[in-house]
């Protein structure tokens, strides 16, 4: 039993030991760019689950009355801008939804899904639930990745749908994708304020999904003055199902031959796509810190807060949620319900006045929304 009470304080040690250096490896190692080191690209993904387990050491050393709790508390002191960007400590708001009264205006990033759109056919309950949550939301701006319309007129024309029954006279659609003539795929955006320009730009590959290929741009009208607004897709790992099942298996700590083989698959893929997606990241917030307007920057990074493209994007920005969220501000409904990939980012010309996120069971991503006002 003496033994045993020896050795066992030796063994939580050494993994303790080991978890704070894998937690200082997954918050800073993600500073460096994927194109000089892949690896970077990795490092931020776990950093939730790390955090968690430093925590669980620092009781464990508590009970056992011994100092070594100062391992994993000096760890997450340093790690304290890693910590600062993943979590936004505050109790939950209401948060006030619909027209806002001038000079506040909304804008909301929504990642469609193909606007409801699965192996060429509509699901009816989710495009509705689309429609309902935009509808009861009322932002100002819309913005819309993998956006879906068809000219057919036996199908969905989503853009005269958004136009006609929710009220935006204004609009632009990148148009990335057009398979059969009639189903067109890119990103949207929809405004109640004048749209004086907007252009698409091209971002560096195709995307299978429709949108990902181009980012938009577009000057927004609002009370007099000029708002520059970017909307994005950032590269996607474009996991299909059956990679999607693999990475399931893999959580479960499945050991077998087969998963192991798809676990390499699964990193090749991942580690191409760190770096495409680097690149791009770095051309939108070149975008955004040339632009002659106040900007906002929103849409789907597909990308943690702790990562290179985070870093990158939210320099010299606002991150909405950290502002005025609560929590963990989740975005994508699987795989982990510490992802966060969605963002609304805003120069410090803005002031931020509330920020929401719409769950929903039937969406991949949730909807967000932030309230604004230029400062004079």
């Amino acid at each position: 039993m003496n033994f045993f009470q020896q050795i066992l304080p030796r063994i939580l040690l050494l993994i303790n030991c080991l978890l704070v250096t894998a937690l200082l490896t997954s918050a800073w190692l993600p500073y460096l760019s994927p194109h000089h080191w892949w690896p970077s690209g990795f490092a931020g993904l776990m950093f939730p689950v790390l955090l968690f387990m430093n925590l669980a050491f620092i009781l464990c050393w508590l009970i056992y009355k011994k100092w070594y709790y100062w391992l994993s508390v000096s760890a997450i002191i340093i790690c304290y801008n890693a910590v600062l960007v993943s979590f936004s400590i505050r109790w939950p708001q209401q948060q006030a939804i619909g027209r806002q009264p001038a000079p506040n205006f909304t804008v909301m990033t929504f990642n469609t899904s193909s606007m409801g759109v699965k192996g060429y056919q509509l699901d009816k309950e989710m495009h509705a639930s689309i429609f309902h949550t935009i509808r009861e939301a009322s932002p100002d701006v819309l913005c819309m990745q993998e956006f879906y319309t068809n000219d057919d007129p036996k199908l969905t024309n989503n853009v005269a749908a958004i136009q006609q029954q929710l009220g935006y006279p204004y609009h632009y659609f990148t148009g990335d994708k057009t398979q059969w003539n009639t189903w067109h795929y890119g990103i949207a955006l929809f405004s109640r304020y004048p749209v004086i320009q907007a252009r698409k730009i091209p971002c560096g590959y195709y995307s299978e999904a429709g949108s990902g290929s181009t980012i938009l741009e577009a000057d927004v009208l609002i009370y007099g003055d000029t708002v520059r607004i970017y909307t994005a897709q950032l590269r996607s790992y474009m996991f299909n199902p059956a990679e999607l099942a693999q990475l399931q298996a893999i959580k479960k700590m499945d050991g077998s031959n087969a998963h192991l083989s798809g676990a390499r698959s699964l990193a090749a893929k991942m580690k191409h796509t760190f770096t495409a997606r680097a690149h791009q990241a770095e051309l939108l917030h070149r975008l955004a810190a040339e632009s002659p307007h106040p900007a906002i920057v929103c849409g789907d990074m597909n990308d943690t807060p702790v990562s290179y493209t985070y870093y990158t994007l939210s320099q010299h920005m606002q991150d909405a949620f950290l502002e005025k969220g609560s929590g963990m501000g989740r975005t994508l409904s699987f795989l982990s319900p510490t992802l966060r990939i969605d963002y609304i980012l805003a120069q410090p010309h803005f002031n931020i006045h509330s920020y929401q996120t719409f769950r929903n069971a039937t969406f991949e991503h949730f909807p967000v929304m932030a309230g604004f006002s230029l400062k004079k």
